[in-house]
């Protein structure tokens, strides 16, 4: 009777699990950021660690920082070891940036499921943090102690194959490094000859940059302008719910006075039905509206929020010169990156090639009152 015992409280345990999973909801203890609820039996968003670490993690997104550095801001913000009180060891923080629970999705024996707890982040920021932890991991080469920054970048604009990169050392010991095209094509012989100084190509990658950057002071009035938009945004949408609210409670209350009707018998049934029935679809129809306003918690404006914050974010290489930090920024926003008689040429994808336009267009006046003009019609373009 024990052993059977035992194994019947086995299969209802595994029922459980299967049935809270059917459910979503995940079994086990919470990551961080989030908490068991004792008394409903879910994992709901921390008060104090939630907001955090979702900040952290967006930025972590927009600009990848080595896991030591990432364990040292999840430190500053007091998100420590539960039991330890002590910095999270770099394990559970290679972990806690592969998990996929953070944008609603977590993993029971292999399989993913969909969970029914809160996202942090979105599936897009989840899956640009895990480029930038494979951009943060991949290992020097010898190029790359070479100090050759800019391998595997650019392309010749004339045959459309790679630029490669060449180390010289002269008799004193002094080291030059130079790119050039490879001269592979065998169809389309290149005809350029001609090499660029590293120095001249890292100036050419920093004047690239510096046309996709907002600077701090535009920053700040973007994200002032933007949070007004929410406000006015938020205002129209509770209007539209007030109207909709509106409108369902004269459609039910027409509905009450043809069941009515047919109640105290004013009515047939014919008429019953050819009354009721058109207004059955508008009730439903109007209860999804409002259903799906009232759920609704997507911010048409995050996006551009996010635009300007990356954007802002690109002047810390470029005062930095950090040349890896500025290459890895070109190749994220921009395509078809081109060398031509010692000149680079980036494609941007937008809206990135609409702020380009802008700042081009700026430092070709001086007029402050154009500058001005210019800066807020890019704040109001459509992400």
């Amino acid at each position: 009777m024990a052993n059977q015992y035992v194994r019947d409280l086995s299969v209802n345990i595994r029922r459980g699990i299967r049935e809270k999973i059917r459910r979503g909801v995940f079994c086990g203890k919470a990551p961080l950021g989030y908490f068991n609820e004792p008394r409903l039996r879910t994992i709901e968003p921390h008060p104090e660690n939630f907001a955090k670490l979702k900040v952290i993690l967006e930025r972590f997104a927009i600009k990848p920082i080595s896991l030591t550095a990432f364990q040292n801001e999840l430190a500053a913000a007091g998100i420590v070891g539960e039991r330890s009180k002590k910095p999270l060891v770099l394990s559970s923080v290679g972990n806690l940036l592969h998990n996929p629970f953070y944008y609603g999705v977590f993993a029971h024996n292999g399989e993913l499921h969909q969970g029914s707890h809160v996202p942090m982040i979105s599936k897009q920021t989840f899956d640009d943090i895990q480029k930038g932890l494979a951009a943060i991991g991949k290992p020097r080469s010898r190029r790359e102690k070479a100090k050759l920054h800019f391998l595997n970048f650019a392309t010749c604009d004339l045959c459309g194959y790679s630029i490669t990169g060449e180390r010289h050392i002269k008799k004193s010991g002094l080291q030059f490094h130079y790119y050039r095209c490879t001269h592979k094509g065998k169809e389309q012989r290149c005809t350029s000859r001609s090499f660029i100084r590293q120095e001249k190509f890292a100036a050419e990658v920093k004047r690239n940059v510096e046309l996709v950057t907002i600077p701090d002071e535009w920053k700040e009035k973007f994200l002032a302008r933007i949070e007004t938009w929410e406000t006015e945004t938020s205002h129209e949408k509770q209007q539209k719910i007030d109207r909709l609210k509106s409108d369902l409670s004269s459609l039910k209350a027409k509905i009450d006075r043809i069941n009515n009707g047919f109640a105290d018998g004013s009515i047939n049934i014919a008429e019953f039905k050819e009354l009721k029935n058109p207004l059955v679809p508008k009730k439903a129809a109007l209860e999804e509206q409002i259903s799906v306003l009232e759920r609704s918690k997507a911010n048409r404006l995050e996006p551009l929020r996010k635009w300007v914050l990356e954007a802002n974010m690109a002047n810390i290489p470029v005062s930095s010169d950090n040349w890896l930090e500025m290459k890895s920024f070109l190749e994220k926003v921009g395509s078809n990156r081109l060398l031509r008689a010692q000149t680079l040429t980036v494609s941007f994808k937008q809206p990135f090639d609409s702020l380009a336009e802008t700042t081009v267009a700026v430092r070709s006046t001086s007029d402050i009152s154009t500058h001005v003009s210019r800066w807020w019609s890019q704040g109001g373009s459509n992400s």
